[in-house]
């Protein structure tokens, strides 16, 4: 195969450990309460109870997307409205998305990428690799981008795609040929790191690139029949001499 010109990664729970900053995202609905009861004009759940119905909820509805296999993305923002609307609360669409961007601030507010694994995406660009990232998010993608902006790991990365841009998840070859075509290289020159088996590795092998699923932050199973990695890496590190070993192959 031909030697990678480009290296594509999974966001969470690959470049970081997605953990939700929990006692900010209590601190943020009190005041995402005050925005409700000045518009709903009657008693609301306090924040605790405001969590579970309107994160949870959403969570819940996008989770069961995930379960259903279903590769069209979801618009966050009609997941707050319907959420809402079973609360008996109708905001106008500029309030809604004000609260999404608060719960989403709130939530990633804690997020780090580890120095090693920014190391990682320094030295590919060093070897002249160009860098991209694809990344299942129902978010807004303004804030995705505002927050790998944040952690430090955007100007390593030539370009970056979210499915809620996109309109569709991976496996869907749309979003990797996405990011490619944005890259310029081919599937054939191009290496994917994950840390999902379907998602990841059988969305990208099946276009032609090279996977490799990393186990830094979840250890999913690779099954008998299934798609098979090009090759497992415990942490992110681990990358690096297996691009290095591909360009003196080639």
């Amino acid at each position: 195969m031909p030697i990678p010109g480009a290296v594509v990664f999974d966001y969470g729970h690959t470049l970081v450990d997605f953990t939700i900053a929990e006692d900010r995202l209590l601190e943020t609905y009190g005041e995402i309460r005050t925005i409700l009861a000045s518009e709903a004009k009657r008693d609301l759940p306090q924040a605790p109870e405001l969590v579970d119905s309107l994160t949870r909820r959403v969570g819940a509805m996008v989770e069961e997307s995930y379960r259903n296999r279903e590769l069209e993305e979801l618009d966050i923002l009609n997941l707050f409205d319907t959420a809402l609307r079973a609360m008996h609360v109708e905001l106008p669409r500029d309030l809604i998305r004000q609260i999404a961007e608060m719960e989403h601030r709130a939530m990633a507010s804690r997020l780090v990428a580890p120095a090693e694994n920014l190391a990682v995406l320094r030295t590919l660009r060093a070897m002249d690799r160009r860098i991209g990232l694809v990344s299942n998010a129902h978010f807004l993608p303004e804030l995705m981008r505002e927050d790998i902006e944040r952690l430090g790991i955007a100007q390593y990365v030539d370009d970056a795609v979210f499915s809620a841009e996109a309109g569709v998840r991976k496996p869907h070859p749309a979003i990797f040929m996405k990011v490619l075509d944005e890259l310029g290289v081919a599937p054939q020159d191009a290496v994917f790191v994950g840390d999902r088996v379907r998602d990841d590795i059988g969305g990208a092998q099946a276009l032609g690139m090279r996977a490799v699923l990393t186990r830094q932050y979840r250890q999913e199973e690779v099954k008998p029949g299934g798609p098979q990695p090009d090759l497992v890496i415990q942490t992110l590190p681990e990358l690096v001499p297996y691009v290095r070993s591909l360009v003196a192959a080639g």
